[in-house]
């Protein structure tokens, strides 16, 4: 836009202007505008999906979050379980000896 508006304040200031000159000039700010609108729209468009993807990065942390309870949860029962199974054999070998002796 600089150099269109340079452009035509040269030649403005010059003693015979150029023929068609300030049309063409007219025709390319008409042109960059849109460029510079297609850029606005894309922008804004890109900062929509950069919001959406912060939102679900928070989703995701949540579910991480809620995994790694549930892993700790299953870690916890698998435990509990294995000491139950220990001790329910531990249990059957002291039958074992009581009926052989």
């Amino acid at each position: 836009f600089r150099e269109l508006i340079e452009i035509l304040a040269i030649s403005r200031n010059q003693k015979i202007p150029q023929p068609g000159e300030e049309s063409q000039i007219l025709e390319l700010l008409i042109q960059r505008d849109g460029e510079f609108q297609e850029l606005m729209k894309l922008a804004v468009d890109q900062g929509k999906i950069h919001h959406e993807m912060q939102l679900l990065e928070k989703v995701v942390e949540k579910r991480d979050n809620d995994i790694q309870q549930l892993q700790k949860q299953l870690k916890e029962a698998e435990h509990i379980l294995a000491t139950a199974v220990y001790q329910a054999k531990e249990k059957l070998k002291s039958i074992e000896k009581a009926r052989k002796g």
